[in-house]
């Protein structure tokens, strides 16, 4: 091909008269061609690779931290002072326990390296917020599914504190003054309880051993807190389970196995509980459908679909309409629960190899691990004042009643998801400016 016209250095004067701006991408390339320098520092020879910003941690937490290089100490930091220090390579165990703390508290971790000579060297810092759930019931029984009153001051329980093993009765708790009171009823057994709306009844699941029924005769009842008399709602022979009283109390949802599978329904009631109607069937998968909660402005329910192999949360429309899948994975979830504004479900998985509690977006996405004791907690519901968990959890050696205060869902920051800033990119080195650069890239929608 032949050239135009013009010495070669002509061409490049012309070219050399056009000032164009260089382009985010050009500077990234040079960025990448010539090492960090200056300013562009490379990344820190520590680093915390077990933890990122926004989680949330409780009990002891096993701190991983990379020491690259010469270091033969590493000391971990919160808020500035050493809390954990071993070798490298060594999990730092940083105990988290501060007496009589219930509130989320900010900590700052930094890890820091050091070698023979006196050197050191600092990860860059990573934000946590620790949660202290704390013991409500220590009898030594079996304490189990706890509900928040409508007022939020009291919680309902099952126990089976000086009964038979299978046998069990209920009990309310007044979480700041620790006032324990039975409830009495008619009924031998007592399963699943939950509060009327004007908290004046409870609705819970009930047979009759001694009558011989077994678990498998299972109906719902509701009864009247101040004279301990019950009224039957379901009385068909199938197994009828987990009942729960809506918002606007005209109603009782349950699962039950009449249709040949368990699935969820609900039946109109009148303000104790009788009903006034036929059962009417929400779901008709395949599977089981079980253990529908109300959302606190009644529009929604949700509960657990168990397919196959798995087990996940959905919700639908009270009305049995608009079933919506929220968790889709492998894991087994169950017992979800609502938070007051209906944004986010509470319920327990095993999904990081023990039973513990996770919050998930209704509309779908990331969730969050809340608790991460090696004993197993479950059945959570959130009050209606303010976001406190109340759990059972073998955590104390035994079945018992728990609390916990966790930060605002919505005002978490960092996390799965969370993309750093190109400023910070850029601290950490050439490299790491360049892949956020791409991914703002690829990621960017088309303006149409």
């Amino acid at each position: 091909m032949r050239l135009p016209r013009g010495t070669f250095s002509g061409q490049l004067h012309s070219v050399g008269v056009r000032r164009s701006r260089p382009s985010l991408a050009l500077l990234v390339a040079t960025l990448l061609l010539f090492p960090a320098t200056g300013s562009l520092e490379q990344q820190p020879p520590v680093t915390i690779t077990s933890l990122t910003d926004g989680d949330w941690v409780e009990g002891v937490v096993e701190v991983a931290v990379t020491a690259e290089g010469n270091f033969t100490q590493v000391e971990l930091l919160a808020n500035g002072a050493v809390v954990a220090s071993g070798s490298p390579g060594e999990l730092l165990a940083w105990d988290t326990a501060v007496a009589n703390a219930t509130a989320p508290a900010d900590f700052t971790l930094v890890a820091r390296g050091s070698d023979d000579d006196g050197s050191q060297a600092e990860s860059a810092p990573v934000r946590v917020t620790v949660i202290y759930p704390r013991q409500l019931t220590f009898d030594g029984a079996a304490d189990l599914q706890p509900e928040w009153s409508p007022a939020g001051d009291r919680l309902v329980f099952k126990s089976n504190r000086g009964l038979e093993e299978h046998i069990y009765h209920l009990y309310t708790l007044a979480v700041v003054s620790g006032d324990l009171q039975p409830i009495v009823t008619d009924r031998s057994y007592h399963g699943y309880p939950g509060w009327s709306p004007s908290g004046e009844r409870m609705v819970f699941n009930s047979y009759a051993p001694e009558e011989g029924e077994t678990t498998l005769d299972m109906d719902i009842y509701a009864v009247n807190l101040s004279s301990g008399e019950s009224v039957q709602v379901t009385f068909d022979p199938a197994f009828d389970d987990s009942g729960r009283w809506s918002p606007a109390g005209d109603e009782i949802s349950f699962h039950s196995s009449r249709g040949g599978s368990l699935d969820v329904w609900k039946v109109a009631v009148d303000a104790d509980g009788s009903p006034t109607g036929e059962p009417v069937r929400l779901t008709t998968g395949d599977g089981s459908e079980h253990c529908p909660r109300w959302s606190f402005d009644g529009e929604w329910i949700t509960y657990e679909a168990e397919r196959g192999e798995t087990n996940d949360i959905w919700v639908m429309r009270s009305d049995g309409s608009d079933a919506r899948q929220v968790t889709n994975d492998m894991h087994y979830d169950r017992y979800p629960g609502w938070s007051p504004d209906g944004e986010w479900l509470i319920y327990d998985s095993e999904r990081d190899g023990n039973k513990d509690l996770y919050l998930v977006p209704v509309g779908g996405g990331t969730e969050r691990r809340i608790t991460m004791d090696a004993a197993i907690d479950r059945h959570a519901d959130w009050s209606p004042q303010g976001n406190l968990l109340a759990f059972h959890s073998g955590r104390g050696g035994s079945l018992d009643i728990w609390l916990v205060e966790i930060p605002d869902p919505a005002g978490a920051t960092g996390g799965e998801g969370t993309e750093p800033s190109l400023a910070a990119a850029l601290a950490l080195g050439a490299a790491a400016a360049a892949a956020i650069v791409l991914r703002r890239r690829r990621g960017r929608p088309r303006q149409e």
